[in-house]
């Protein structure tokens, strides 16, 4: 199986880069270019992306209506998406200070991963084989890495330290919410495995950024207190 290679130093990620610079809300491209971490994605004819073809469609054959109508409604790239380990207290109606912020740290992925797949291109799998049948909403953007897992993964490392009473159940539903990509067949594993790494080094990132610090403290005040746990 081939491997996600990452460089084997990061320390270019984290060099000193003005925390206003031009770019995100919390992170700059001069901060993480994945272009730089990430190998590129297997040949669209090679043995891996064959073998990943055939994955998809054992998945396809064995979903059952429960996962597609999971993987339909893990679409939206949301943090209330998590809600299932919080319980009914976890809304945007008692969380505004979460939802907004949670909505900024969501735009940084779309920040940091689209040039990534605009230079790759990768296809998605049922334009490679036609035996492919998408049972979500079909995207035109590439395939490479997934934004969805680039999202979960980015998602749950901010909750986890919002709320690391949850961490275990919080990566758990982060898996599953990028897995539910190749439920409904938009996405290969590769861009799964790519994923759960650009969002784990966009969380990173964040992690410095004073005004991420600020913004992030109050969200985890509100969370907390919703949620009833200690300060």
């Amino acid at each position: 199986m081939r491997r996600i290679a990452v460089l084997p130093t990061l320390l270019v990620l984290f060099t000193a880069v003005p925390a206003f610079a031009e770019g995100g809300n919390y992170i700059t491209h001069e901060q993480l270019d994945l272009l730089k971490v990430l190998a590129p994605p297997p040949a669209n004819d090679s043995a891996t992306s064959k073998a990943e073809i055939e994955e998809l469609l054992v998945i396809q054959q064995n979903n059952t209506p429960e996962q597609v109508a999971a993987a339909q409604a893990d679409v939206q790239e949301n943090v209330f998406r998590f809600a299932n380990v919080f319980g009914p207290d976890f809304t945007p109606e008692k969380l505004p200070l979460a939802k907004a912020f949670f909505a900024k740290v969501a735009e940084d992925e779309g920040f940091i991963v689209d040039p990534a797949k605009d230079v790759w291109k990768r296809p998605r799998p049922h334009k490679a084989d036609s035996r492919v049948k998408p049972g979500i909403t079909i995207s035109n953007s590439g395939a490479y890495p997934s934004g969805h897992a680039s999202f979960a993964y980015l998602t749950a490392v901010v909750l986890a330290n919002m709320v690391p009473e949850k961490r275990a159940e919080i990566f758990a539903r982060a898996a599953d919410f990028a897995h539910n990509r190749m439920v409904g067949g938009l996405h290969y594993k590769t861009d799964i495995e790519a994923g759960r790494i650009a969002g784990t080094l966009i969380a990173a990132q964040e992690l410095q950024n004073p005004q991420f610090k600020a913004d992030f403290e109050q969200a985890k005040a509100e969370v907390r207190h919703a949620l009833g746990y200690g300060s």
